[in-house]
């Protein structure tokens, strides 16, 4: 018990001095989560408007993307599954290590702009949120639907930003299979308007005008050849900041 304690002191204060150190990705956006509690009621939305309660029993993915989830009435135990097709939005809360991370990343908060379809007090409450798009994965195969877990959730009025479960990462801390330090993922998916595309580190420069080209404000204080990609977070926020002037 007393070496349970400690790894977990060690483990949470390695998420929250990684915090301090990269701030954008660990602040401003969320983590990409992987695990989920079977312990809290999760939330689906389903497509015909049908909004489903119960405890996580699977979900199950493929090449990261989620295409299935099973949930358990909290009251009956009877079991309901769901093809990610059927869902519009989920709401699970994160389970094992992962959860650690997530209150460390949010020591520090940030004023709330965010999307209309979310529902904040699930979110306040540390709950993941995902989304259905339709999405060209790597801007290169056929449009899918998926379920995608939206990362900025406090402040994706005007740009929405989803993480990439497939994306490469820098170099970080790995303690059990889990990269808990470090390692700012290399690749997202973005949403303006009405278009969503993935976006990697080293073409950052290419998306520049189309993400951030119509606020003048943001580009006189962040100039293209001055982005850095460590600050991505930051940017979103700020230029979400500037546009609801």
């Amino acid at each position: 018990m007393k070496f349970k304690l400690v790894f977990i002191f060690l483990l949470t204060t390695v998420c929250f001095v990684n915090a301090q150190d990269e701030k954008v990705d660990m602040l401003m956006f969320e983590p990409v989560f992987n695990s989920y509690s079977p312990n809290v009621v999760s939330t689906l939305i389903l497509e015909n408007g049908e909004e489903v309660k119960g405890f996580r029993d699977d979900v199950d993915r493929k090449k990261g993307q989620i295409y299935y989830v099973k949930l358990k009435d909290s009251i009956t135990g009877e079991k309901k599954e769901f093809n990610a097709t059927e869902i519009k939005e989920m709401y699970l809360f994160p389970g094992g290590f992962e959860k650690l991370t997530k209150a460390a990343g949010h020591v520090f908060d940030v004023r709330r702009w965010e999307s209309q379809d979310l529902q904040s007090d699930l979110i306040d409450k540390g709950f993941i949120f995902f989304k259905k798009q339709t999405v060209s994965l790597k801007n290169k195969k056929d449009e899918r639907e998926l379920l995608m877990q939206l990362i900025n959730p406090k402040f994706s009025s005007f740009i929405e930003v989803y993480g990439d479960p497939m994306a490469k990462k820098t170099t970080g801390l790995g303690i059990g299979g889990f990269n808990v330090a470090g390692g700012l993922a290399k690749s997202y998916y973005f949403k303006k308007g009405d278009d969503i595309f993935w976006l990697e580190k080293k073409n950052l420069d290419d998306y520049y005008d189309q993400l951030f080209g119509d606020n003048a404000e943001f580009m006189a204080k962040y100039p293209e050849n001055k982005i850095k990609w460590k600050m991505l977070g930051e940017y979103v926020f700020m230029y979400t900041k500037m546009s609801v002037k």
